[in-house]
């Protein structure tokens, strides 16, 4: 079976133009595209940048460094770059014939591509990984609004959503899309959960202290400020005792280090900045939790992570992730979206005696390898219809 993936972006170590790119989507992508190359012949399409064909693991990059005209280039991503890429995809196609095509991330590019697939009545899905609802409560992804307005309304759509949570949102939004169109394949990690040791109980005085990670981009849509806003809520006694670590990069030019500053609570809530992939299993080592204020999410990898570790999560419970991690031995949920509420399931994940064996036990149906055997049952069925 040959697999051609699509994405506009993956995060890799190993690959320059992607090294920085350490984001939960960027990881599972890849991550995606690498296990159905361990069953299946794995294509990846990378829209953002001209990268030579080359192999990474068992993923082949589809070379697009070459002039489809004179006047192509890879240094202004307008539309004509959109465009030219689109055709790259359209000779990746042909050259390679794959069986099923699997779309990753949302835009004009991917739009364009799925074009073609239907030109050549090829079989393909989009993978949502991220669903934002019309009626979203933060700033920014109106563009992603736009375009999933556009998506949702091709004709016999085959989406694959990361959690259960998500295809309710779809068919909220979109009530006309048959429900047998939408397949649940809750995403999965490769994250080897080791135990590291560091300095970093010393360095941020995290000793004796009930230790919370935040972990993700700082932006609206991940919602981090309402965590400051519920630690002053808890009482006096709990916040002597817990501290919580914000690491990601920071995409909101300060504005939660401003929170934080305002509200006088540098010593107990401390911003780390962006951490890679084994830098955070030092954070994982020391903490006791998760919190996870998102208002949007697909299946937070983050929390993958941190079951894995067999530290529990506090969400909403309106969350995208809380059908799908919905055992109360492994989250705690704030039962409204409120300051108070989501205070009091701290206080309730505070008071709490977990059990890390559970949940680390627990954790383990959502592996990679499980995810990509959902993957190619998935084509198979596609491709025999």
């Amino acid at each position: 079976m040959k697999v051609l993936s699509m994405a506009w972006t993956i995060y890799d170590s190993r690959i320059k133009e992607f090294s920085k790119n350490y984001t939960g989507g960027g990881l599972v992508i890849k991550n995606i595209c690498e296990y159905i190359g361990r069953k299946a012949e794995s294509y990846l399409f990378i829209g953002k940048c001209w990268l030579s064909e080359q192999t990474v693991d068992n993923i082949t990059i589809v070379g697009t460094d070459f002039k489809v005209n004179e006047e192509d280039t890879d240094q202004v991503r307008d539309e004509q770059y959109i465009k030219n890429m689109a055709q790259k995809f359209e000779l990746a196609v042909k050259k390679i014939n794959p069986d099923i095509v699997n779309f990753h991330g949302i835009g004009e590019l991917m739009q364009l591509c799925i074009e073609v697939c239907i030109k050549k009545n090829i079989p393909y899905v989009y993978t949502d990984h991220l669903f934002i609802s019309r009626d979203k409560k933060f700033g920014q992804y109106n563009k992603n609004i736009e375009w999933q307005e556009k998506l949702y309304h091709i004709p016999d759509l085959k989406v694959i959503a990361v959690s259960t949570g998500m295809k309710n949102k779809i068919l909220q939004n979109f009530p006309f899309i048959s429900s047998n169109n939408i397949t649940i394949i809750q995403n999965g990690t490769d994250f080897i959960p080791d135990l590291k040791v560091s300095n970093l109980c010393e360095k941020y005085a995290l000793s004796n202290k009930k230790v919370l990670l935040c972990v993700g981009t700082i932006v609206e849509r991940k919602n981090q400020i309402q965590a400051v806003r519920a630690f002053q809520l808890l009482p006096e006694a709990m916040q002597n005792n817990i501290k919580i670590v914000f690491c990601g990069l920071d995409s909101m030019n300060g504005a939660l280090q401003e929170s934080i500053h305002y509200a006088k609570l540098q010593d107990s809530l401390i911003y780390i900045g962006a951490v890679n992939n084994e830098e955070i299993k030092k954070y994982y080592s020391i903490a006791q939790g998760l919190i996870m204020p998102s208002y949007a999410e697909g299946l937070s990898i983050a929390a993958l992570e941190t079951i894995a570790y067999g530290l529990p999560v506090i969400m909403f419970s309106d969350s995208e992730c809380a059908m799908d991690l919905n055992d109360e031995e492994v989250v705690c949920l704030a039962k409204e979206r409120s300051d108070q509420e989501l205070a009091n399931a701290m206080i309730r994940w505070y008071q709490k005696d977990w059990d890390k064996n559970y949940i680390t036990e627990y954790s383990k149906y959502y592996s990679m390898e499980r995810m990509a055997e959902d993957y190619i049952r998935y084509y198979t069925e596609r491709i025999s219809k």
